[in-house]
């Protein structure tokens, strides 16, 4: 936690995976009662999306995803919301800041198929693909927080992608951090969260 000017900043890991994030991030909301809520991390990006390792993205949309949907094998019951958006200004602000906007599938586990990544992109639209942004998405809205995710590309969405997050996590959450670091002063970022 620390104070930067009148803005009070705190970090607070949600955990791994959606059951954790979702309820991790209900918890601390209801606990501080931020203004918003910036999800900051790692994401992989989908080969078809053209980013590079170390880009940041921030979440325009958020997918709920399931490969067995999309091939018919199986289906979300229909009053099941599956897509959000990020907060407008959120997004706005820390795009301004050089973050590129899109779009971050949820997976309930990590896509290491290539066909299936492919399938993925193509089916939905999503540049990345984050296993816990819907689910803090999700508790921000029900609580009626502001919310965007801010993360760092630290591999492909592929066969070899945890060896390759194993290698660049560190550096493509750097990347995040300081992007919304910077973002922390900037006039529009305040804008978004007053």
């Amino acid at each position: 936690m620390g104070q930067l000017g009148d803005l009070r900043v705190e970090a607070r890991t949600c955990g791994v995976g959606m059951p954790a994030a979702a309820a991790n991030a209900a918890l601390h909301i209801q606990a501080t009662r931020p203004r918003a809520t910036i999800l900051v991390g790692t994401c992989g990006a989908y080969r078809s999306a053209g980013l590079t390792i170390d880009a940041v993205v921030v979440s325009r949309r958020i997918l709920l995803v399931d490969a067995g949907v999309l091939t018919g094998a199986a289906m979300f019951p229909a009053p099941m919301p599956t897509a959000t958006l990020a907060a407008p200004l959120l997004v706005d602000a820390l795009a301004g800041a050089g973050a590129r906007s899109a779009v971050v599938a949820t997976t309930l586990a990590v896509t290491v198929d290539d066909a299936v990544a492919a399938m993925i992109s193509q089916s939905t639209g999503a540049d990345v693909e984050h296993l816990e942004a819907y689910a803090v998405a999700l508790a921000c809205s029900a609580l009626g927080v502001p919310f965007a995710a801010l993360l760092g590309v630290a591999n492909s969405v592929c066969a070899d992608g945890s060896v390759q997050w194993r290698r660049n996590h560190a550096s493509a959450s750097l990347a995040a951090a300081k992007l919304l670091a910077l973002s922390l002063t900037d006039r529009a970022f305040r804008h978004a969260i007053n």
